[in-house]
């Protein structure tokens, strides 16, 4: 295996400051990258980027990150305290706090008869001509959500509303940094 370009891991250091990219990884990550989609780092760095940093955003931290890099040691274990980044975490689990279980149960149920029913909505909706409805949605107020570095994990609050998580559709394994 080659070991990736300086520019490589440059580029890795600044996106992801936090935590840092298992070098061993990379290496696997880039020259799969490399062998498999022919790419070759004199003319195709910009690809080669785009490419590992995919794999790395679709990739689980615990593999893909060096250990006791990520979150601050001062922060984990801590009853209140706000992080500060830029750090990659991964979504692990998300759950709105400013709705009754009761009511989130309604609205999985509502989603599951959906799910149960949509080949045969679309059939006769085809027939009919009828816009399909949509899924229903969760209602939205606070998330919580635990988030991992690729070791520890940590219970966080929103703060204020992050559009791009949405319960229901922001699959657990989520980046964000």
């Amino acid at each position: 295996m080659a070991p990736p370009p300086p520019q490589v891991v440059q580029w890795l250091n600044r996106a992801y400051p936090r935590p840092s990219v298992d070098p061993e990884w990379l290496e696997g990550c880039y020259t799969w990258i490399t062998g498999e989609l022919n790419l070759d780092p004199a003319r195709d760095m910009p690809a080669i980027l785009e490419n590992v940093n995919t794999q790395l955003l679709g990739s689980n931290l615990t593999d893909s990150m060096v250990a006791g890099t990520g979150f601050p040691q001062e922060i984990l274990g801590a009853q209140e305290a706000f992080l500060k980044g830029p750090i990659l975490v991964e979504l692990v689990d998300i759950m709105d706090i400013g709705h009754s279980a009761y009511s989130l149960l309604q609205t999985y149920e509502a989603r599951e008869d959906y799910r149960k029913q949509a080949a045969l909505r679309a059939t006769r909706d085809e027939r009919d001509g009828e816009e399909p409805k949509p899924m229903p949605k969760y209602s939205r107020s606070i998330l919580q959500l635990r988030l991992s570095d690729g070791v520890s994990t940590l219970l966080a609050n929103e703060h204020k509303p992050l559009p791009e998580l949405e319960l229901g559709e922001t699959p657990l394994g989520y980046k964000v940094g």
